[in-house]
């Protein structure tokens, strides 16, 4: 069973309905083989406190369909409508991969699962807290500031009501009609920022599982590296709702870019409201990230990372698991921007963990490598996309490289001769953004040494129907019926592309890869 969008009422409001899974296509899974590494790969799974007082989300409705600057801006992705639902679609996704305990094509035991990048959305202490719970089965409540009221930027209160926003318990007396209901066909999901703060306790993931740095989880908003004025921001009670006055938007966009520097204005006299401080909103620092790892009660202990990581604050690591040797990269440049590339010590270790492995390699990292292209360091130098792709070419161990960060399933060969002199790059979709998909990826080798890669699409175990929204179950299920309807990603209102672009093509989903012997 699949879900697909329905087709579109008219406001352009899509149901999910339930679909055929996709067959695979590619080439003929083996039927017998030895498995090299079955594994379960989640991405971007941006575990959002979509009540943290710094978040612009106010940036973002000038990518909306009737913003007079929408094609220069593109996508801006500081606001979500169901960011607040985040650790509801994870719990969902776990639930969903605890029951694939074998792969899907081969049989084979699944020997554990990884996670490339962006577990949290800001880099707070709080979202990193939420993320382990969730993977590690405990009791949490997925809630900051008050505990008595959701103060982020849609709650319901008539004098913080903006109609730029969804408002899922509807519109307070005397207001007008929020945009997402009354233009784009959102619904009103009533008590639902009640019910997405209730504590609960996670599943949890029965797997040994590993972790991937990701932008999101070391800048703020992906892109801003911490610093000591925005840290006391985000503990505090002012939730700012615009720009102050001593800077323009064309400033603070281009302030807000890929390749770093990056930065937020200063707040002067921007407007604000008033929320509760919550010091658990801070920043997590570099090093802290794998600490909180170590703490964790899951396996393998620490997910990947040692105390060396903890010391040294890097986020880059190397294991041996099923018959392969992964190697972890940290593509985050800390410099700021949000997109990826190495420093030159990493790229070092790089090369040095590919060229005495003993089996075949398979790097993991958030970035892919197209994005790999994030050159600015105040100090030193950064190694980007040509540089790693010479070297790891060198290299015939490297069968394959799994990573996230465009939210899209998407399938590359990276060499000069497909299926013979290089290694497949496969990316895997998000939680946050429509389809809402992790995949199963199964390696094994066949009896005359050939490689085959099995890749299946698995979504969350939300139902097509949300009902009334009020367990993890079901507010997955709504969030991805949000998800699917997202109005800056709707070709009839001018998007370049619309939600589906997220889902690939079909070569890039279920599929069987190959690589020839080597």
């Amino acid at each position: 069973m699949a879900y697909a969008r329905g087709e579109a009422n008219q406001l352009g409001w899509r149901e999910i309905i339930v679909a055929d899974d996709e067959t695979h296509i590619g080439h003929s899974f083996p039927t017998d083989s030895t498995p090299l590494l079955v594994m379960h790969h989640l991405s971007d799974l941006h575990v959002c406190d979509a009540q943290s007082p710094t978040r612009p989300e106010y940036l973002d409705r000038w990518a909306d369909p009737d913003s007079p600057i929408r094609e220069k801006v593109g996508t801006i992705g500081t606001y979500r409508p169901h960011s607040m639902l985040s650790p509801h679609v994870v719990e969902a996704m776990i639930q969903r991969l605890n029951t694939i305990t074998h792969g899907p094509l081969s049989g084979h035991l699944v020997d554990g699962a990884i996670i490339t990048g962006d577990t949290t959305d800001n880099a707070q202490l709080n979202e990193v807290s939420w993320y382990l719970a969730l993977l590690d089965g405990l009791n949490f409540r997925p809630d900051s500031g008050s505990q008595i009221k959701y103060e982020g930027v849609i709650d319901d209160t008539p004098e913080n009501y903006d109609t730029r926003y969804w408002h899922p318990h509807g519109t307070p007396p005397g207001q007008e009609d929020d945009d997402a209901r009354a233009k784009y066909g959102f619904p009103v999901v009533p008590n639902l920022l009640n019910n997405c703060r209730k504590p609960f306790t996670a599943t949890g993931l029965r797997f040994p599982w590993y972790a991937v740095h990701g932008n999101h989880d070391a800048l703020l908003q992906g892109t801003v590296a911490p610093e000591e004025s925005i840290n006391a921001a985000m503990i505090d009670d002012k939730r700012y709702t615009g720009l102050p006055s001593n800077v323009s938007l064309a400033e603070v966009l281009s302030s807000f870019q890929e390749i770093g520097p990056a930065s937020y204005p200063k707040a002067f006299d921007a407007p604000y409201v008033q929320v509760t401080a919550d010091i658990e909103r801070r920043a997590v620092e570099r090093g802290e990230y794998a600490a909180m790892h170590l703490a964790s009660p899951g396996l393998p202990k620490g997910h990947g990372f040692t105390a060396d990581n903890v010391e040294k604050k890097h986020m880059y690591y190397s294991t041996l698991i099923g018959g392969i040797k992964l190697i972890v990269i940290d593509s985050v440049n800390h410099f700021g921007g949000w997109q990826g590339s190495l420093d030159v010590e990493q790229f070092e270790w790089l090369e040095q963990e590919v060229s005495i492995s003993d089996r075949p390699v398979v790097l993991a990292s958030h970035h892919p490598l197209s994005k790999m292209f994030n050159s600015y360091a105040p100090a030193g130098r950064r190694v980007c996309v040509e540089e790693i792709e010479a070297m790891l070419l060198q290299y015939p161990s490297v069968i394959a490289w799994f990573a996230g960060h465009e939210h899209r399933h998407h399938i590359k060969w990276i060499g000069t001769e497909q299926e013979v002199k290089g290694f497949w790059q496969i990316e895997t979709a998000s939680h946050a953004d429509w389809p809402q998909q992790s995949r199963t990826i199964e390696i094994v080798k066949d009896n005359s040494g050939d490689i085959y890669f099995g890749l299946s699409v698995i979504d969350h175990a939300g139902e097509a129907e949300y009902g009334a929204a009020q367990d993890p179950l079901e507010i997955a299920a709504l969030s991805r019926a949000l998800s699917a309807n997202v109005w800056q990603k709707r070709l009839e209102l001018g998007a370049t592309h619309d939600v589906n672009w997220w889902c690939g093509r079909p070569e890039d989903r279920n599929v069987v890869l190959k690589i020839n012997k080597r």
